[in-house]
C-alpha cells in the first residue's frame, strides 16, 4: 500500500486534479507574454457571456494546462496563457469552464464555452463535428515504466505488454490499433485522467502509456526516475488544434487572432515561458 500512495502523491503533484466548475481567472500566474497583450480587433459575436472570452480547459496537462500550484490557483499553461493572449487581444475578460478531458467537447458543443484552447489533436473525425485553427506540431510519444527492461524500438516490441491511455483521446486510439495488430497478449488498460494513467505505469499495472510528446517529457522528468521516454518511437504526425463549433461566428477570428500573436512573437514567448520549443508552433 505505500508505494501506491507515494505514487499518488507524486501523480498528484505532477499532473494536478481535476474538478467540474467554473471561474474567472485573475491571470496573477500567467506568463507576462500572455498578460501584457492590448486589445487590437474586435472581439467577436456570438460569446457565451459578453464581454468574457470563456473556454472549456482541463488542468491536469502540464505544460499546456494546469494549476499553478498542483491543485489550486491559476490554471495557466501554454494553452491556458494562449487563450488569455486572445482574450486581451480582443479586449475582454477571461474565463474558465474546468471540465475532465471527456467533457471538453460536451462542454463546447452544449454551449458552457467558446472555445476550446488545446490539448486536442486535429484528427479527422474531430474536425467533421467541430471547427479546428491548428497551432502546433505534434504526435504521441511512448512512456515505459520499470517493467520494461529494454528500449522498445518498433511497435512489434510492444507486443505483449499493457498498454494504457486517457479515455476519450487519440492516444488510447493508437494504444488500441497497436494491441489489436499484436493480437492476443498484449491489453489496453483506460483511465479517465492522464494522472491516472501515468499512475497505472507507476504502480506496475501497465507496462507502458501513450502520451502527447509535449506532455510526455514533463511527465517523465517529475517521475523521479519511474518512468523513461522512448525518443522518437512515433513520429510528429498531427498537430494540436484550438476549437469552436462548427460554423460558429467565433472561428474567422480565432484564425485571425492566432496569426497575429503567432506572427508578433506572443506565441513564441509563451511557450519558451513553459519551456517548449518555438520551432513546434504551426498556426495555419
Amino acid at each position: 500500500m505505500k508505494r501506491y500512495f507515494v505514487a499518488a502523491a507524486v501523480a498528484a503533484t505532477l499532473l494536478g486534479v481535476s474538478a467540474c466548475g467554473s471561474g474567472s481567472s485573475d491571470s496573477t500566474g500567467a506568463s507576462e507574454a500572455a498578460t501584457a497583450v492590448k486589445a487590437q480587433a474586435t472581439a467577436p459575436e456570438g460569446l457565451v457571456k459578453a464581454g468574457t472570452l470563456t473556454v472549456c480547459i482541463d488542468p491536469e496537462y502540464a505544460p499546456l494546462e494546469y494549476y499553478e500550484n498542483g491543485t489550486s490557483g491559476d490554471i495557466i499553461g501554454f494553452d491556458a496563457d494562449a487563450a488569455r493572449a486572445l482574450a486581451g487581444y480582443w479586449g475582454l475578460e477571461f474565463a474558465t469552464q474546468v471540465t475532465t478531458f471527456e467533457g471538453l467537447q460536451p462542454g463546447l458543443t452544449s454551449k458552457r464555452c467558446d472555445i476550446i484552447p488545446g490539448g486536442l489533436y486535429m484528427s479527422e473525425e474531430r474536425t467533421a463535428v467541430l471547427d479546428g485553427v491548428a497551432y502546433m506540431q505534434t504526435g504521441p510519444a511512448l512512456i515505459v515504466g520499470t517493467s520494461v527492461k529494454t528500449d522498445p524500438a518498433a511497435e512489434k516490441d510492444l507486443c505483449g505488454l499493457t498498454l494504457v491511455g486517457q479515455n476519450a483521446s487519440e492516444n488510447l486510439t493508437e494504444a488500441k490499433r497497436i494491441a489489436t495488430a499484436c493480437g492476443s497478449g498484449t491489453s489496453v488498460q483506460n483511465y479517465p485522467k492522464t494522472s491516472d494513467t501515468v499512475l497505472a505505469v507507476m504502480n506496475g499495472k501497465a507496462d507502458a502509456l501513450i502520451e502527447t510528446d509535449v506532455a510526455a517529457v514533463d511527465i517523465v522528468k517529475k517521475s523521479s526516475g519511474k518512468l523513461r521516454l522512448i525518443n522518437g518511437f512515433f513520429p510528429p504526425s498531427t498537430k494540436f488544434g484550438m476549437f469552436a463549433n462548427k460554423d460558429a461566428t467565433i472561428t474567422a477570428p480565432l484564425s485571425e487572432a492566432l496569426k497575429a500573436l503567432y506572427t508578433d512573437g506572443t506565441l513564441g514567448k509563451i511557450a519558451t515561458t513553459y519551456g517548449l520549443s518555438t520551432e513546434s508552433l504551426n498556426v495555419y
